[in-house]
């Protein structure tokens, strides 16, 4: 994960997707917040989390 968010702007400016890298910078940190929420309460519950 920290990989990920060190490298957010990064993978916002080369992703090739509609909207701009401002746009797809804040999806790419919604659903890297989702992730990390989701692995925290898997964690928590003693399980796992499958990222496809």
């Amino acid at each position: 994960m920290a990989l990920l968010r060190a490298n957010l702007d990064l993978s916002a400016t080369t992703t090739e997707r509609p909207g701009g890298s401002t746009e797809r910078r804040g999806r790419l940190e919604s659903r890297l917040r989702t992730i990390e929420a989701t692995a925290l309460r898997a964690l928590e519950s003693g399980a796992g989390v499958l990222i496809r």
